[in-house]
């Protein structure tokens, strides 16, 4: 392999545990930036710094998405908290970049096999779409502030 494809693969690794953080993250902006519903006071951009916000906007979003049912939401709510608080760790770890790349990539694995158990296979496949909609987000604000193409 030349040192040109290895350092485009190391590369891509830092941008995915990198987007990896975001993805978390978008969920949350896209929700804050929607208006309030129902009465309720529109989420503040504060609670999304937390886990547990994280978590809490990624459910509603997912709520709305895939229409989630009575019975699904408080399954996927704890998956989504189980895993934001999971990240959360691996991102304040003291370990190298790819470690936490391979910790995240191994987290999500394990977290789509979880919404799996629990979503139909129609919201599943929405599910998917969604999530490569939102690395491909994250991907795009990355290069749009890294500024170097590497």
């Amino acid at each position: 392999m030349s040192t040109r494809s290895v350092n485009s693969k190391i590369s891509f690794s830092i941008a995915f545990l990198i987007l990896s953080y975001l993805f978390s993250t978008l969920a949350v902006n896209a929700q804050s930036a929607q208006p309030a519903q129902s009465g309720q006071p529109a989420r503040s951009t504060d609670s999304t710094r937390t886990p547990e916000g994280r978590a809490a906007a990624l459910t509603e979003k997912m709520k709305t998405e895939l229409s989630l049912t009575d019975d699904q939401y408080p399954s996927v709510q704890a998956i989504n908290l189980k895993y934001a608080l999971k990240n959360e760790q691996i991102f304040k770890g003291s370990d190298g970049k790819f470690a936490k790349y391979r910790a995240l990539k191994s987290s999500q694995k394990d977290k789509s096999r979880e919404m799996k158990a629990i979503l139909a296979s129609d919201q599943y496949k929405k599910y998917e779409a969604m999530t490569e909609e939102m690395k491909n987000k994250a991907m795009e604000q990355y290069k749009g502030r890294s500024g170097t193409g590497n």
